[in-house]
């Protein structure tokens, strides 16, 4: 985990891997919230989620445009639960 803005954040990979290794397909449910590309998300959100993630970036340049992030968590979520590569064998 590390802090950001006193909240703990876990990076995506990490706990999409924890989650598969330890969840059964019939026992996950999992509800992905993200927040606006001008303010974030809203503290009121924040407050309903179990797990935060963040998305690992240059401390310079802080943030994603959402529809970067969305496609980071989407492909860190599918690698967790067996993706595979779609080029397949010939990469």
């Amino acid at each position: 985990f590390r802090k950001r803005l006193e909240r703990d954040y876990i990076e995506p990979r990490v706990f999409f891997e924890k989650m598969a290794d330890e969840g059964r397909d019939d026992e996950l449910r999992l509800a992905l919230i993200f927040g606006s590309e001008q303010t974030g998300i809203e503290e009121s959100d924040m407050e309903k989620c179990n797990v935060m993630l963040g998305i690992p970036t240059n401390p310079t340049f802080g943030s994603l445009n959402l529809a970067s992030a969305v496609q980071l968590i989407a492909y860190d979520l599918r690698m967790a639960i067996g993706g595979h590569n779609s080029y397949g064998d010939i990469c």
